[in-house]
């Protein structure tokens, strides 16, 4: 008996994906937040003429139980692009949700890095957003406009970036935001933020 397709696969079939055995796993900071992760559907494409992997990804972290001995797991589930790129001048960024501020991933990135703040005071509130110490100032700042700055504040659900150079084996930029199975109109909507954002920071 075949197994069900995944909520996904419509769009992604519709749109110039195709099924792929991609992990994404490990390539950026989201993607590599939980003690366990998967893959749970990949799809090979492009987005604004550049190659992307279409993934829905869970992070697996140990639940409340744990604290008293149990060994549970929460499960999150994100919808994720996954873009190719020269991330050699970017090395590390992500912005994130301050939601995930208090995790281990924040407090070892700032450990390395450092948290930059913006000239909006809800994007500062809504959002975390720490690079590598090797990124100048200027350079965040001609990216960091205060028109990309309102563009993120206004985006509802919250989109995350991420964006990691792993040197020979390439650079990765991640745009993706909560929950698997989101429908074709927010799949949609994705796949535009993403393409926003890649321009914004690889401007052809």
């Amino acid at each position: 008996m075949d197994e069900p397709l995944p909520d996904i696969d419509a769009w992604a079939k519709a749109h110039g994906f195709t099924p792929s055995d991609d992990q994404v796993g490990g390539t950026t900071q989201l993607l590599d937040l939980g003690i366990l992760d998967t893959t749970d559907a990949a799809y090979r494409g492009a987005v604004d003429g550049h190659e992307a992997v279409l993934a829905e990804f869970s992070v697996g972290s140990p639940d409340w139980s744990e604290a008293f001995g149990g060994f549970g797991i929460d499960s999150t589930g994100f919808t994720v692009f996954l873009m190719f790129v020269d991330a050699a001048r970017w090395s590390r960024l992500t912005v994130h949700p301050s939601a995930f501020s208090e995790q281990d991933w924040a407090r070892r990135l700032l450990r390395a890095d450092r948290r930059v703040h913006t000239s909006s005071a809800g994007m500062d509130e809504r959002y975390r957003i720490v690079a590598s110490r090797d990124i100048p100032d200027e350079q965040l700042e001609a990216v960091l406009t205060p028109e990309l700055v309102e563009w993120w504040v206004a985006q509802d659900p919250e989109v995350l970036l991420d964006i990691e150079d792993h040197g020979e084996a390439g650079g990765f930029l991640t745009v993706a935001r909560l929950g698997m199975g989101i429908g074709d109109e927010a799949l949609s909507r994705l796949q535009g933020q993403t393409a926003h954002l890649l321009n914004a920071f690889f401007p052809a």
